[in-house]
């Protein structure tokens, strides 16, 4: 069975990384959440994904110089706030998250982390409900010593690595056991994602995730090859699919 992961939440009514986005997701069936991790000029951890805010609002101003109650003022292109850390815990604590961690503000961001961890209900829902997304080796292994047990997914080049290993049939070479490995559908236009693809990761004992179909072709695609976990912008295809499946 695969897993879907809501990438930003649903976003056809709602601006990406909003409660309103990952109301909408849930509403479609969602149980896994993908976000983004950035640092307020005060310390706060605020979801966003870009470091400025012009692609989401009228703000041209950069996330980490502001401060929260200066952020909590801003509206988005569809009028929702933004959504702090704190509020995404306590409303999707029944959930399973992947959090994305930004580079530039990393260091910031998982000290904040460090803090949450002397709640243990914090401490239990970062170690048991987050899986993290890391940039840059120094901060995967800060993270990890920050978070007991913390998992943190392969990154973009470990993913390429394996990726090449696999299609040349060495996987053994580039694919580490018990690791999660993100492969888009298509490579320089030409169809990627297929079940004997997928099955050499396997092979590895590790899993693979389907990085951001876009057309429902894309997305049966992915199915049918097998992977673990699909993790879309397209929340309303669970949907749609579980149905024609059905």
């Amino acid at each position: 069975m695969t897993t879907w992961i809501s990438h930003r939440g649903y976003t056809k009514n709602a601006t990406e990384n909003t409660a309103k986005a990952f109301e909408d997701a849930i509403e479609l069936g969602f149980d896994h959440l993908e976000t983004d991790l950035r640092t307020t000029r005060d310390g706060h951890i605020v979801l966003c994904h870009d470091p400025e805010l012009s692609r989401i609002s009228a703000q041209t101003t950069t996330v980490n110089q502001l401060t929260r109650k200066e952020l909590e003022a801003i509206k988005l292109i569809k009028g929702e706030p933004l959504l702090f850390f704190d509020e995404f815990i306590e409303r999707y604590s029944h959930l399973n998250w992947i959090l994305d961690i930004k580079p530039d503000s990393a260091e910031q961001t998982i000290r904040q982390l460090e803090h949450w961890m002397r709640d243990p209900k914090a401490e239990a829902l970062l170690t048991n409900r987050a899986r993290f997304l890391m940039w840059h080796p120094d901060h995967e292994v800060q993270v990890q010593r920050t978070i007991d047990n913390a998992f943190c997914l392969a990154r973009d080049k470990a993913c390429v690595r394996a990726g090449l290993s696999a299609l040349v049939g060495a996987a053994a070479l580039g694919v580490k056991a018990e690791q999660v490995y993100a492969i888009p559908p298509k490579l320089g236009g030409l169809p990627l994602l297929g079940a004997g693809l997928v099955k050499r990761y396997h092979k590895q004992n590790a899993k693979v995730i389907g990085y951001l179909p876009e057309t429902l072709v894309e997305h049966e695609q992915a199915l049918k090859a097998g992977v673990d976990e699909l993790l879309t912008n397209h929340a309303h295809l669970m949907r749609d699919l579980s149905t024609k499946r059905g």
